[in-house]
């Protein structure tokens, strides 16, 4: 083989690899966090305000550790309340180490502060730049995978509409979306 020939190969080869990698779907390798005694909390904060207005049904635990609490009977919780209790105290440390993990993801897309309208949504890491609202439906589409995961990581805070619903599709969890809100 001459020269040439084994250069056009090496770029054929350089070509291909780079086509193939643009082309493929990315795929979402984050993990969920573990979070230890928080699993049964539905709504948690470690530090800072909780507050619930409106007609608001959650299933799971509600609490804070260190905070303001002004939450339930407004609403149905199918579950329990904890407010600076020893167990919110065991769930903030178990929160503050799944933040930790959360933290170190890199988002895999970067979108606009209102969630829901019908959005639709594949299994990824998301990033909201500032306080963030859900309005309407957001659809998490799991794409025929029960182990997908959607973890959305807000800078700032979070509240959602009166008719706000997560619609989950086509095998996704709701043991398997994780909120980051600071």
């Amino acid at each position: 083989m001459n020269t040439n020939t084994i250069c056009m190969q090496n770029k054929a080869i350089c070509f291909m690899t780079a086509f193939t990698l643009l082309c493929l779907p990315q795929s979402n390798f984050a993990q969920a966090p573990n979070l230890g005694t928080a699993s049964t909390f539905a709504l948690f904060t470690a530090v800072g305000a909780f507050n619930n207005t409106g007609a608001t049904i959650v299933t799971g635990d509600v609490g804070t550790h260190v905070g303001l609490f002004n939450a339930f009977p407004q609403g149905t919780l199918i579950g329990q309340i904890h407010v600076a209790d020893p167990v919110s105290a065991q769930a903030a440390i178990d929160v503050n180490s799944a933040y930790g993990y959360l933290s170190s993801l890199i988002c895999d897309s970067v979108i606009g502060t209102t969630l829901g309208n019908n959005q639709v949504l594949c299994p990824k890491i998301y990033c909201l730049g500032a306080a963030s609202v859900l309005n309407g439906d957001l659809i998490l589409d799991g794409q025929g995978n029960s182990n997908s995961v959607f973890i959305f990581k807000i800078n700032g805070a979070f509240s959602s509409g009166a008719s706000a619903h997560i619609v989950l599709i086509n095998g996704a969890s709701i043991e398997n979306v994780y909120w980051q809100i600071n």
